[in-house]
């Protein structure tokens, strides 16, 4: 029998063994966001295009309409890093001077 302890097992899609976290510099880990914003739907913005670089946790995309958005993603929880060449799709808001990144999807181009 099993003890009190056990959980199910997830099914969630984010424990699949592809998607497991590796133990570098540019890991998050959950909860250690540095920087908390309530996101404001009249100030967000969205940016579409492949990512140009990252440095440390900014990521540059060039969006479709043409500029380059600096992204700051202390705001997020990051599993694994977008890399040069990637299309995203990021929701940002100002904050201050910082595009502050609300939201990150994107796929790995192969």
């Amino acid at each position: 029998m099993l003890g009190n302890y056990t959980e199910p097992a997830s099914t969630s899609p984010s424990n699949a063994g592809n998607t497991l976290p590796t133990l570098t510099p540019d890991f998050v880990s959950p909860g250690a966001s540095v920087r908390q914003i309530t996101p404001d739907p009249d100030k967000m913005r969205q940016v579409s295009g492949p990512v140009v670089k990252r440095s440390g946790m900014i990521l540059y995309v060039h969006d479709v309409t043409g500029p380059v958005v600096p992204l700051d993603m202390t705001n997020l929880t990051i599993h694994k890093q977008p890399e040069k060449g990637q299309q995203v799709l990021a929701l940002y808001q100002v904050d201050q001077t910082d595009n502050v990144a609300l939201s990150l999807q994107g796929e790995k181009l192969d």
